[in-house]
């Protein structure tokens, strides 16, 4: 189909249909929580199904870290090997919860796909949390074990002890009620038996918003599955597109291509678009220990890394840190993936004058709709590269509504409500926080500004939610405030936002001191790292003796301050 014809949504839809009336992507229409969806006919609803999907390439590299491969048949009998300890040895049963927090190790993906392949539920953890963080996603999940690796248990010392524990690339002896993965997990030929329906609960994932404690967002198997899947049918759709010589999407087909997963699995990014992705598209994936760009350029010319997904500032750093380093082959990338925040769309244009070899890729999407939402890459988004993309048809809407929740047309400014298989269930014991962003109908409030243009594509405009998005990172100003709120001297503080060329949004607070108090920056910064995460301590930091500027209602003046300190920091 010509580029011309493909930026139609009624073209669009009619290519779709050819790709979907048989075959691999063949739909079919069922009910799902009381409404209607089309979801596909011949590939896997389960994780567990999912999962036995590559293995016509058993034999083919699947991960890579530092010196370590492992093939996709032995990554599936670890992973085995794991759900039999984990029922035997800790008597875990379907719906169990399982937590677990590390670096990008591939014991992560062991253990996502051991518990999820027994009918028990992930809780993937943030790594960055501390003890008290990751006390409360132990607690609040009523996991019923932790896995982590040595950083994660030493946070862990002095957090709920009494929960048994695996160590993953440590000593367990260092820690109580502690055993080591190596000693309980042996490769199995198969999983332990299970019966897992489509709806069945698959895992719980927390994400911070605009109040205090992160909320675990719960997502079954099939809007697990149906994130990847229709990636793939994505992947189909702009492939089909006919520009000569323009590459318009990553590579996500042939003799194992390879990935770089420089994102935390943590993330519905990394977990997703990176590991599970990978599955349908038999990509091999690559392992780094911590994000350098340098160092990523290495791997890319040892492994010959095909694509890569990541935050806009990787994608960026990439290119950059090549520049400097021209030496280093990186012919292999064809693709450079962003999802987790916008990304600017100067870079996209950067890209595409200094690297048209390299095809650039967006995407929208929420923990809450297991990272799917919208996508556009290559001239699509060259074109348009303010654009978050454009819907799969007939698998995924999106609508721009009112506060109301009535429909505004096209070019109209709303919140992005986004209805599909992969939108998740519920908010994990907060039946008032789903029903505020989920009604009957399926469709999820985003919280996010924006509007849709007549061609059907996407612009993310603003935020309504009183949320900082450093990295990738959703980061709730309201917890912030109160980690700053617990210091003695602090009288009064607002956390907010300021631009931010590399991660695309700082933190930043002002604090109203008591009287006769005195605080440092560094002595707050001391303060917050015992209770939250270190990318949550604010970078920018102004302290006052006198109350906080209020508007006419006596709130704090968060909107003014902000722009008051972009303007001092002079980041217009």
């Amino acid at each position: 189909m010509d580029i011309k014809e493909f930026v139609k949504t009624e073209a669009r839809e009619n290519l779709a249909r050819e790709f979907t009336k048989e075959g691999l992507f063949e739909l079919k229409e069922e009910t799902i929580r009381g409404n209607k969806y089309s979801v596909f006919a011949n590939l896997p609803q389960t994780l567990r199904d999912y999962f036995q999907f590559p293995l016509i390439h058993g034999e083919w590299d699947f991960l890579a870290y530092e010196d370590e491969t492992y093939t996709y048949q032995e990554v599936l009998n670890t992973s085995a090997g794991l759900a039999h300890a984990l029922v035997n040895d800790f008597n875990i049963q379907k719906g169990d919860k399982v937590s677990f927090s590390m670096r990008n190790y591939p014991e992560w993906i062991y253990t996502y796909m051991a518990v999820t392949s027994i009918g028990a539920i992930a809780v993937p953890l943030n790594s960055w949390w501390q003890g008290e963080e990751l006390e409360y996603g132990v607690t609040h999940s009523e996991s019923k074990i932790f896995i982590g690796d040595d950083e994660r248990l030493q946070r862990m010392q002095g957090h709920i002890e009494d929960i048994p524990r695996i160590s993953i690339r440590c000593d367990a002896s260092k820690y109580t009620n502690t055993v080591a993965f190596e000693d309980i997990v042996s490769p199995a030929e198969a999983f332990p038996e299970a019966d897992i329906d489509p709806e069945d609960d698959a895992s719980i994932m927390y994400t911070s918003g605009s109040t205090g404690y992160p909320k675990g967002v719960v997502s079954t198997h099939r809007g697990v599955v149906s994130a990847p899947e229709t990636w793939a049918l994505m992947g189909q759709l702009a492939a089909s597109i006919e520009v000569e010589g323009v590459p318009q999407a990553s590579p996500v087909a042939g003799e194992n291509p390879c990935t770089l997963a420089a994102v935390p699995l943590f993330h519905v990014t990394g977990s997703h678009a990176v590991f599970l992705l990978s599955l349908v598209t038999a990509r091999k994936i690559v392992f780094m220990y911590k994000w350098d760009a340098k160092a990523a350029l290495s791997l890319i010319e040892k492994h010959k890394v095909s694509d890569m997904t990541g935050v806009p500032t990787m994608s960026w750093e990439i290119l950059q840190a090549h520049k400097e380093n021209p030496e280093i082959d990186i012919s292999s990338l064809k693709g450079l993936g962003s999802g987790g925040a916008a990304r600017p769309p100067e870079q996209i244009k950067a890209q595409e004058k200094e690297h048209p070899d390299k095809v650039a890729t967006v995407g929208y999407g929420l923990t809450e709709t297991n990272a799917h939402g919208t996508n556009a890459s290559g001239l699509l988004l060259y074109d348009r590269p303010s654009t978050a993309g454009f819907a799969t048809p007939f698998l995924n809407q999106i609508k721009i509504i009112d506060e109301d929740g009535a429909e505004l047309d096209s070019g109209e400014l709303g919140e992005v409500a986004i209805k599909s298989t992969c939108n998740f269930r519920c908010y994990l014991k907060n039946e008032e926080a789903t029903n505020e962003v989920l009604d009957d109908q399926g469709w999820f409030r985003s919280g996010d500004v924006g509007i849709i243009d007549e061609e059907g594509f996407l612009y993310i405009k603003d935020r309504i939610k009183d949320i900082v998005i450093r990295g990738g990172e959703n980061i709730a100003c309201l917890e912030i405030e109160a980690a700053i709120y617990e210091h003695p001297s602090v009288r009064e503080a607002s956390v907010f936002g300021v631009p931010d060329e590399r991660l695309g949004e700082k933190l930043a607070t002002r604090i109203s001191l008591n009287a006769g108090a005195e605080l440092s920056q560094a002595d707050l910064s001391s303060f917050l790292a015992e209770k939250i995460a270190k990318f949550k301590i604010p970078e920018y930091v102004w302290f006052q003796a006198d109350e906080l500027p209020k508007v006419a209602a006596g709130k704090i003046a968060k909107k003014q301050m902000r722009e008051d300190a972009i303007k001092e920091l002079e980041l217009n």
